[in-house]
């Protein structure tokens, strides 16, 4: 019968213990009480000599703490982003961003990309916060190396590359409408100074513009405009968080009306709809 990886590193480490000079024997014959500071040395030798043997199974490149989980771990977590109990999808997606260097294309491929499709492009579990970290940290990934000759470096630059493609992807998934709204009305958002309203208006008119835009799509949006403005004067006196917050969301819609009104470029039937929508919107927040 076949001896499990268990049983080898057993034998291997019962092995380095009689070369070294040890007495291997079962644990009815160890007289603990006679000798243990013997024992305690053993002891420590044998979690020394598991932990070198594990560590030469992890091919270069690999974060060795990643890899300590175990390939079957990473592979499961691939598969179908199953979450242990005390863990975070966005933590072991960091991890998961570790092996991408790795010349092993089980660790780089499987886990590095697979982790990032399955934990975030599928089952989406990372908020928007959240990619924008693992974004910010993909992008650093894409200059170490560069020039060098005869190196792995290579592999974390393209297969971090790979991660970011996912990524943007997931970004356009989202609703341009949606994230506009939230991009103005965050709580916590101080009043734009910048023209943020003007480039977001912009975005949202080339948007409006396209062959398959329906303006009906619009009506949930600007709904919110008006819940918004309703909710902001319940309480007295309003709190200053979420006057902001409508501050923005009247200089968004402001500014939009204004794109959508001027005679270039020619506007579309939805457009004009859309322009209609906009400005009965405007009428019912106006202070």
């Amino acid at each position: 019968m076949r001896s499990t990886l268990e049983q080898q590193a057993r034998a291997q480490i019962d092995r380095l213990l009689i070369a070294a000079g040890w007495r291997v024997c079962g644990i009815s014959d160890v007289n603990i009480q006679g000798a243990r500071g013997v024992v305690m040395a053993a002891i420590l030798l044998v979690a020394a000599l598991l932990s070198s043997l594990a560590l030469a199974d992890v091919p270069a490149g690999v974060d060795p703490t990643a890899a300590g989980r175990g390939q079957p771990f990473w592979l499961t977590l691939a598969k179908d982003c199953t979450v242990p109990a005390g863990e975070s999808a966005a933590g072991l997606v960091r991890e998961a961003i570790n092996l991408l260097g790795s010349p092993d294309p089980t660790w780089r491929d499987d886990v590095g990309y697979g982790v990032i499709v399955s934990c975030v492009y599928q089952k989406k579990l990372l908020d928007t916060g959240q990619r924008r970290g693992i974004v910010d940290r993909l992008m650093g990934n894409l200059r170490p190396g560069i020039g060098e000759a005869g190196t792995d470096t290579v592999l974390l630059r393209s297969f971090s590359a790979l991660d970011l493609s996912i990524l943007a992807a997931l970004e356009l998934q989202d609703p341009v409408l949606d994230a506009a709204w939230l991009r103005m009305t965050a709580p916590g958002t101080p009043v734009f100074r910048h023209a943020e309203d003007e480039r977001l208006a912009a975005a949202l008119l080339s948007v409006m513009r396209r062959p398959d835009f329906d303006a009906a799509s619009l009506e949930p949006w600007l709904e919110r405009f008006v819940a918004l403005e309703k909710s902001v004067w319940q309480p007295s006196p309003p709190e200053a968080t979420a006057l902001d917050a409508a501050q923005n969301a009247r200089n968004l819609l402001r500014s939009l009306h204004l794109l959508l009104v001027l005679p270039r470029p020619d506007p579309t039937p939805d457009q004009l709809v859309a322009r209609e929508k906009v400005v009965v919107t405007l009428q019912q927040i106006r202070r």
